[in-house]
């Protein structure tokens, strides 16, 4: 995949435009507004006060009879502030971002208080590391879209960005978003988004590494806070092994239109949100990107390109009687082709020289989405979606006689419909419930061809249509007992009409706040996962994988955690996971535990393999405030599996540890002009690799791997260094960010392995560079 740094000269001489705005005067400030609901059952709290912090005079207001308010003349920069409401927790809003370019929406969820005592002094606290899932009680965390923007490395990503987080080390390329969750592979991971599972939503997903792709789908102007969890999830989390992102979308400004333009080398973005009608609550938000790439595309000298566009929206229609509709989406396409080098004399890796074809990837999801309040205690949320993902991909191969012989024919359209609900009851402060139920229906039409040897005609590897139904339910309970003791206990069903399989899952979670600022907690679920449907429709001799059973895993997590003060906090996790039903090859060392990615995979498969993950996760963390962050995690974990073979072997995915340092220090300068230093280290354990047969490869003139010995060589650790540096000029109505962003500031380089024709042997690939992507963005 290919980045350019250079926008379209359309694009530009826009941004040259408004960049003259700086003559302008500077906005006095800006409005603040938002709606302040239970956090259990999203009602509404009228006469909720919301201040702003640190200002004199208090600026303050309250609820309407909707739980809406609205602040006007905030002053720009970051601000604190604090929602009260009688009867619930006190919250702390802690720096938010103001600018003039833009008004602030905000959604603020309060937890009814659990009185144990004739006298209680309540006070407001950040929490700003809780998960927005409050039946999370273990290894879950939320995050924020700024966030994504702000840390070095994220290049505005949610996957590169939870990277930094404990327990999570990069699983591919710098080229690659692929995240390694305490040993497990990176197809383990599932995408939800406004509830529902989505496809894997990033640009050229699954090409070389399957849950990995290039850049994601998600376009930070249309997110909202979200939640990142790494394990024991809640009962109403199904089908993943790994971790889970549950993203979700906002709402637009229901007062004023407003718009963002973004150029960059990573694209051109256009975002627009506001009321349908000034004056009415209907919203619609939307954000459209196209590669800058594909716009220079007629300028470039090569046909080895990449191109990439996506589009993401939500429509939101609030009713006094009906509740609330959403319409959402998001959706992407690409495209990669690649040339081979005609004259052999200039061949130096097979891997790459001999290989032509046309690659056209496309996923999509879209639902409507519906959100009842039943009484002052019940939310009923109801989704109906729509998803796909597809595959063309024609590769061919340059021959001994110079001509181009098909190598690979992969087509595949895979789609799913999804009706799920879910009903969140509050019986008293101290027990919430939510149970609800999911039924998927699956539609694909899968036509796998590889040529079994070189010049060789493509033969079936994996061909089916049809449907199938996936059916998933669960409950789960929430207790609290006077403010010390948590208890989250529920139960997850699972049934795959493809073979038939239903399992139960228990999931429990217990948090005890022995001390002021300190708990322990723990946690506990029984997980699995569905195979991607090629795997069950291998060809081999019938259909060998048809009756393959699910891969299921035992979660045991131990936590402790310490509010150092307000503004900072310690986190120490330890977990062990228990793998087991995993396929694998009969008498041989593979295992699905070590997939990454094989369109050519044809091997009858068994469950009888194991694995186990254990390891001791640390989170040291200061939020932002003064101008200043940090944060400091640390990872040291084995993964272990047991093939066909019955012997124990490290997987692929045991990195061993992994370690980040994130930093970051504002400066707000005259004219409320915001200039921001972020940086990021990280040291990650070398990937595993089988040691290459050298006799082997010779005479297959290909890299030929010693299976015998799989995963007894580890790579040379990885040490990458990040930057990032914005400047944010605030003019009346008017923002304008300048962006530069550093991925691998030093340089360093990851190894792979090809034969060399030049050498006549196989030989160490390095790939590594410092990849910059400067970005230029308005505000209005």
């Amino acid at each position: 995949m290919r980045f350019s740094s250079r926008c379209s000269r359309g694009a530009l001489l826009v941004a040259l435009c408004f960049a003259s705005l700086s003559a302008f005067a500077q906005s006095p400030g800006q409005t603040v507004r938002g709606q302040v609901v239970d956090r259990a059952t999203q009602a509404p709290l009228p006469g909720a006060n919301v201040f702003v912090l640190n200002t004199d005079p208090l600026l303050g207001t309250m609820t309407d009879a909707d739980g809406w308010f609205v602040l006007d003349g905030v002053p720009l920069g970051r601000q604190d502030l604090q929602v009260r409401f009688l009867g619930f927790v006190p919250r702390t809003l802690p720096q938010v971002l103001v600018t003039a370019g833009k008004e602030v929406v905000l959604h603020v969820a309060l937890e009814e208080e659990v009185l144990a005592g004739d006298e209680v002094v309540v006070v407001a606290e950040v929490h700003k590391d809780q998960a927005l899932n409050d039946l999370a009680t273990v290894s879950a965390r939320a995050f924020s879209v700024e966030e994504t923007r702000r840390y070095a490395g994220g290049l505005d990503d949610p996957a590169r960005m939870a990277s930094a987080f404990a327990g999570v080390a990069t699983g591919g390329s710098l080229q690659e978003n692929a995240m390694i969750i305490r040993g497990n592979a990176p197809k383990g991971v599932q995408w939800r988004l406004e509830g529902v599972p989505i496809p894997n939503p990033n640009h050229f997903a699954g090409l070389t590494v399957a849950g990995g792709g290039g850049l994601t789908l998600f376009s930070s102007q249309l997110l909202a806070d979200s939640d990142f969890l790494t394990g024991a999830f809640p009962a109403e989390y199904g089908d993943a092994l790994a971790g889970v992102f549950d993203m979700r979308f906002r709402t637009g400004n229901r007062a004023q239109r407003e718009h963002t333009l973004q150029v960059g080398a990573l694209g051109v973005e256009v975002a627009s949100e506001g009321p349908f009608v000034k004056g009415q609550p209907a919203t619609y938000l939307f954000n459209y990107r196209y590669s800058t790439l594909g716009l220079l595309l007629p300028l470039l000298p090569t046909e080895d390109v990449a191109t990439y566009q996506d589009l993401s929206f939500k429509l939101d229609v609030p009713t006094r009687r009906w509740g609330r509709f959403s319409l959402w989406g998001l959706g992407g396409l690409d495209r990669q082709t690649t040339t081979a080098t005609e004259d052999s004399t200039q061949w130096e890796y097979e891997a790459w020289d001999r290989l032509d074809g046309v690659l056209d990837l496309g996923v999509g999801a879209a639902g409507l989405s519906h959100h009842l309040i039943l009484g002052s205690r019940s939310l009923l949320q109801t989704t109906a979606a729509a998803t796909i993902n597809h595959t063309d991909w024609h590769q061919q191969r340059l021959g001994d006689d110079l001509q181009l012989h098909d190598d690979q024919l992969i087509r595949s359209t895979r789609a799913r419909l999804i009706v799920s609900t879910a009903l969140n009851h509050k019986f008293s402060s101290r027990h919430t419930n939510r149970s609800g139920v999911s039924a998927q229906g699956l539609f694909y039409d899968l036509d796998l061809q590889a040529a079994p040897e070189p010049e060789a005609s493509p033969v079936p590897v994996a061909r089916g249509d049809g449907r199938s139904a996936l059916v998933q339910f669960f409950s789960q309970s929430k207790f609290g007992w006077g403010t010390r003791w948590t208890a989250n206990l529920g139960l997850h069903g699972q049934y795959f009409a493809l073979t038939g399989q239903t399992v139960l899952e228990p999931r429990a979670g217990l948090r005890w706040a022995f001390r002021a600022g300190q708990a322990l907690s723990a946690g506990y679920g029984l997980h699995s996962q569905v195979e991607a449907l090629p795997i069950y429709l291998v060809q081999q001799q019938g259909r060998p994988n048809r009756d393959l059973g699910l891969t299921r895993a035992h979660h045991f997590v131990l936590g402790y955690d310490r509010r150092l003060h307000e503004r900072a906090r310690l986190r120490l996790e330890g977990y062990y996971q228990h793998l087991f039903d995993v396929p694998v090859v009969a008498d041989s060392s593979y295992s699905l535990l070590n997939f990454t990615q094989d369109f050519a995979f044809s091997e009858a498969l068994v469950n009888e393999g194991l694995g186990r993950n254990y390891g001791v996760e640390l989170t040291l963390e200061r939020f932002l405030h003064d101008g200043w962050y940090y944060l400091v995690t640390g990872s040291v974990f084995r993964a272990r599996y047991r093939g066909g073979d019955g012997v124990w072997r490290a997987t692929r995915f045991d990195r061993g540890y992994a370690a980040n340092a994130l930093f970051g220090k504002e400066w707000t300068l005259r004219h409320d002009h915001l200039l921001s230093l972020n940086g990021r280290l990280s040291l990650t354990g070398g990937a595993r690799r089988s040691p290459i047969d050298a006799a082997a490869s010779l005479a297959a003139e290909e890299v030929i791997y010693d299976e015998d010995r799989a995963f007894a060589v580890r790579e040379p650790a990885f040490f990458g260094v990040d930057l990032t540096v914005t400047y944010r000029r605030n003019h009346t109505r008017v923002s304008e960010v300048w962006a530069l962003q550093v991925k691998n500031v030093l340089a360093a380089q990851n190894v792979s392995w090809a034969y060399n024709y030049q050498t006549n042997q196989v030989a160490e690939v390095k790939e590594g560079f410092p990849l910059p992507v400067l970005s230029y963005k308005l505000e209005f």
